[in-house]
């Protein structure tokens, strides 16, 4: 995979030096590819297809839940005592391991501290700070490089995502060149944040994204992404800082700015995404939150 090369080189040698570590952390940027890396090595080693091998087990957060509980890590200690069904030896992926609670990752632990021949633990993570340093410590830890742009661009290719290349550019800068983000959500990145702009030239918040705040499967990772870009755009341009500027955004900014100082667009913009940050963990209403922030931003 793009990005990983190295990773996967050193991985494959260790393991057919017979010393790959029990214990692997994979640390990088949320939306990189991690997890697909992760699966894609293990079954080339088990030669499984798919997830369909009984030697290869993942572990991630329900979707109604904010962690992984300790149940979970349990379950899969069962999975590790057992007799290898096809291949000699067994994967356990936890993805993310720093979403697990402090009783799941002391559980874990008990697992790292009496590993069995031939069984690998792999942990995945966006935030290694927040897995213990005890498990840290038991762990070979892989950590992936940032992308390039180019990788970026390179992987949308290959995945045959058709936007226009200025909307790619604009993906590569709002995702941090993280090309699961946009794989998942560049169609509706690039169209709220055009409809956006667009309504705050017309200072009047558009119907499609009040609609589209209120679907079930609309994610607070959209809302959070284009603020966080917005008002990251915004500033440079206050500051007299050069920009590429996407879309409207440079009519939208000089628009705006006459009415605000730069401390005042930092301090609209912490409070803005501090309203997200809160309405996401508390499942508040997206619509409600939209509109205020709209309005702040709008009517001064």
């Amino acid at each position: 995979m793009i990005g990983f090369e190295l990773i996967e080189q050193n991985l494959k040698n260790s393991f057919e030096a017979n010393k790959l570590h029990h214990g692997i952390i994979i640390a990088g940027k949320k939306g990189i590819g991690k997890a697909s890396f992760t699966k894609q090595f293990c079954q080339k080693i088990l030669q499984a297809r798919g997830d369909a091998n009984a030697d290869f087990r993942i572990v991630e957060k329900v979707d109604d839940k904010k962690s992984i509980g300790i149940e979970e890590i349990r379950k899969q200690s069962d999975f590790l005592n057992q007799t290898s069904a096809i291949s000699e030896y067994k994967f356990l992926i936890i993805d993310s391991a720093c979403e697990l609670t402090q009783q799941a990752s002391n559980s874990l632990l008990k697992i790292l501290e009496e590993p069995k021949n031939n069984n690998f633990l792999i942990l995945i993570t966006h935030n290694l700070s927040k897995i213990i340093p005890t498990i840290r410590s038991r762990c070979f830890i892989a950590k992936v490089p940032e992308f390039s742009e180019s990788q970026f661009l390179e992987i949308l290719q290959q995945n045959k995502i058709n936007n226009s290349e200025k909307e790619k550019l604009f993906l590569a800068q709002i995702c941090d060149n993280c090309p699961a983000l946009a794989i998942e959500f560049g169609v509706d990145l690039v169209r709220f944040y055009q409809v956006f702009l667009n309504s705050i030239l017309k200072q009047k918040l558009s119907e499609e994204l009040l609609k589209k705040t209120t679907e079930k499967k609309f994610s607070f990772i959209i809302f959070e992404k284009i603020l966080l870009h917005f008002f990251s755009q915004w500033l440079k341009s206050s500051n007299k800082i050069n920009i590429n500027f996407h879309f409207e955004e440079q009519e939208v900014f000089d628009f705006l700015s006459p009415k605000f100082s730069p401390s005042q667009i930092l301090n609209l913009a912490q409070e803005s995404l501090a309203i997200v940050e809160k309405a996401s963990s508390a499942y508040l209403d997206k619509k409600l939150n939209l509109t205020n922030i709209f309005n702040q931003i709008c009517y001064v």
